[in-house]
């Protein structure tokens, strides 16, 4: 079964980033267009982050032992008294509904865990990134070094997403605002990967566990959502594990 999350032709619409872009715009240096963490961490966070958007759009129920594919999103959010918008359509944008449409095609069981294994390749950052791309939101930097490698960078064209997103994280961090379902799986991703003291330094410890541990969002997705963070963290520390020796404490 061929796997891999490919380009697109999608048309460009004014909707509000996913999970997965802004994580990746996060975890990008603003000028140099380079990643800030180490590729295979980027990737199991990305990973994370569009496991993480589909189980808050209502298209994934995740446990502790599998994933499930929802058709209907309308009817995870019947007990939600402000439903979101997304809770009454099944549009998916590029590569999210790629990935939905892999899961929801796969027979056999996987848990979140393994989901997120499967999909921190590079395939689903270059596709994430082309989308940030074709917004406007990144420049595509190629160039050869010492005549023979490749190397593509992603620089930043567009600085209001990120300047926006890094100002909401802050107030949120600070507990002068309170997160959302957006900044809420940030934070743990952001805590997870160790990329939230690289950003955001200053910030106190309680706060951020607050912030990251406490779930927010439509009551008939938080479970879901929270199952995809902890089975990311879980991914990211065996990993570490596996190439360290030995995970350090996240706070």
């Amino acid at each position: 079964m061929n796997e891999a999350i490919k380009d697109t032709n999608e048309p460009l619409t004014e909707r509000p980033l996913n999970l997965p872009e802004y994580f990746l715009l996060l975890c990008l240096d603003d000028e140099k267009g380079r990643l800030l963490l180490d590729g295979p961490t980027v990737g199991l966070g990305l990973a994370g982050a569009a496991l993480a958007d589909l189980a808050r759009r209502g298209r994934l129920k995740v446990t502790q032992t599998t994933v499930q594919s929802i058709d209907r999103p309308e009817q995870v959010f019947t007990g939600d008294p402000n439903p979101p918008a997304w809770a009454h359509t099944t549009d998916l944008e590029w590569p999210l509904e790629q990935v939905w449409d892999i899961i929801r095609a796969f027979t056999r069981h996987r848990d979140a865990e393994q989901w997120i294994n499967r999909f921190s390749r590079q395939s689903l950052r270059d596709a994430v990134a082309a989308s940030l791309v074709k917004r406007g939101i990144l420049e595509e930097d190629e160039s050869i070094v010492l005549w023979v490698f490749h190397r593509t960078r992603y620089v930043e064209k567009d600085h209001h997403f990120e300047k926006e997103l890094k100002n909401t994280l802050r107030s949120v961090l600070r507990g002068t605002q309170p997160a959302d379902d957006v900044t809420w799986p940030l934070i743990s991703l952001m805590r997870s990967t160790r990329l939230l003291h690289r950003l955001f330094p200053d910030s106190d410890k309680e706060h951020i566990r607050a912030a990251a541990l406490t779930p927010v969002g439509s009551p008939g997705t938080t479970n879901s959502v929270s199952e995809v963070l902890q089975a990311t963290e879980n991914a990211i520390a065996e990993a570490l594990t596996a190439t360290t020796g030995g995970a350090s404490a996240l706070d």
